[in-house]
């Protein structure tokens, strides 16, 4: 009986493929490091990042994610850090080595798991004349993973045949990423559960699927159409061996410090996006709508939050990106007051 029940929750929330074995992220365009071990160091700065996401709010143990990562490019000084255009220039930095790491803590009910990830990633300089502009990089990445999951036992009645101490076990893995990029356009593909590890909780384990193996694959493109105001169009792609494709497609407006978005998901999912950016600070929000599902129908909605922050802003990208504003500034506004204090203004757009 014991054993039986841990096995029905732990099936339930984490197998087939098909269900939600790795948690969601809606933000998957600002936060891809997580998701794909070779844009680890991709970025013309070292992001921050913590994430918290609620599914189905209002639903007694619907699955919460927290997340906290990190990323940095390890080279000394920045080749390519012209900008163009507000955002994506943000992925065209240096080659060389970029390092990672990645916490996260899942909660489904009684199930919860928890780790940690370190990333290697190396970044290759690719020729313009194949590939059509200078400060192509091509990434390959490795992430070691290592898992806890633990049936937790505090909301068990005392009397109950499962009652007694929590079952906790660790498991080891892998992921491993490639990553095409510049400051117009992204592809990737990553693949998680690399060694398709079992779970064992107890006297028993759980032989299939519970660590299914996962791919994912991502692409966008950034139209540049003025200063401090870019459209994203971008899609990802989830797959493992015994499901259906699943895919998001998402359009992400930037408009000077704040940016919008909408995506599409499988199953007739919408999510609608908002967030800002201002000198090296992140945030980000997100509601989740699901159309045809009896749970999410019972709930509050799905809510997404991201805080970051930018270290490592190369000081040409924060000149240009103030040029950028003051250009804007100078087109926006008459000679007035208000506009010569936007124009002496310290503060920069970052994306």
């Amino acid at each position: 009986m014991r054993i039986t029940i841990i096995l029905g929750v732990l099936l339930f929330v984490f197998t087939q493929g098909k269900a939600q074995e790795l948690p969601l992220y809606s933000q998957y365009v600002e936060n891809g490091f997580i998701l794909n071990p070779a844009m680890a160091g991709s970025r013309m700065y070292s992001p921050l990042r913590l994430s918290v996401r609620q599914q189905w709010s209002g639903i007694e143990g619907a699955p919460e994610t927290q997340t906290l990562s990190f990323n940095k490019n390890m080279s000394d000084k920045c080749i390519t850090c012209n900008i163009k255009g507000n955002p994506l220039s943000r992925r065209n930095k240096q080659r060389g080595v970029g390092l990672g790491a990645y916490f996260f803590n899942d909660q489904a009910g009684e199930v919860g798991r928890t780790g940690i990830e370190f990333s290697y990633a190396y970044h290759l300089q690719l020729s313009s004349d194949k590939f059509g502009k200078s400060g192509t990089k091509l990434a390959f990445g490795l992430g070691g993973v290592f898992y806890q999951f633990k049936f937790d036992k505090r909301y068990i009645a005392y009397n109950d045949p499962l009652a007694g101490s929590d079952e906790v076990t660790f498991v080891p893995d892998a992921n491993f990423g490639i990553y095409l990029y510049n400051d117009d356009y992204f592809v990737g593909a990553s693949a998680a559960h690399l060694f398709e590890s079992s779970v064992k909780l107890g006297d028993n384990s759980i032989n299939d699927d519970i660590m299914m193996r996962h791919f994912y694959g991502i692409a966008g493109y950034t139209f540049h159409l003025r200063d401090l105001v870019d459209l994203e169009p971008s899609v990802i792609v989830r797959k493992t061996f015994d499901s259906d494709f699943f895919y998001d497609v998402s359009v992400k407006l930037y408009i000077n410090h704040f940016w919008m978005a909408a995506s599409y998901r499988t199953n007739d999912q919408i999510v609608g996006m908002v967030g800002l950016t201002y000198n090296k600070y992140y945030l980000g929000y997100s509601y989740d709508h699901y159309s045809d599902n009896l749970i999410a129908d019972s709930s509050n909605g799905t809510h997404e939050i991201t805080l970051g922050v930018n270290f490592n802003i190369p000081n040409k990208m924060i000149r240009e990106s103030r040029l950028r504003e003051r250009r804007a500034a100078d087109r926006n506004f008459s000679k007035t007051k208000t506009s010569r204090y936007k124009r002496n203004s310290k503060s920069y757009i970052f994306f």
